[in-house]
């Protein structure tokens, strides 16, 4: 599912084991109809995120601009995830329940090769 970005650039989700309290109900028509806004989901051992922008990473040998990644759901929980930035010098630091992945937007050229 899509979850869409606030003006701040922060998507929000929930996890939840209680399988009454799952939802996806708030549409976001933005994507297509895939997108929730602020969905509830069910607590699984991997989140998997996707990003329609470059990621702020080092390039391996099997870099994509659109990458998706794997982020273990119990040490997000515990203890929050920052991705690397090698696009820029802003920094940031973990903190428990918190996601930060540092992206740019495609250039000209980087489009034209998807």
């Amino acid at each position: 599912m899509a979850i869409p970005t606030d003006k701040n650039g922060v998507a929000r989700l929930r996890l939840t084991d209680n399988d009454a309290e799952v939802t996806t109900a708030a549409g976001w028509e933005g994507c297509g109809g895939f997108g929730v806004i602020n969905p509830i989901v069910k607590y699984k051992p991997f989140i998997e995120v996707n990003v329609a922008y470059v990621v702020c990473e080092p390039r391996g040998t099997d870099f994509s601009w659109l990458k998706l990644k794997h982020f273990s759901t119990e040490r997000l929980v515990r203890e929050g995830f920052v991705t690397a930035n090698t696009c820029g010098k802003l920094t940031a630091s973990a903190r428990p329940g918190a996601l930060i992945i540092f992206v740019r937007p495609l250039n000209f050229w980087e489009k034209l090769k998807q």
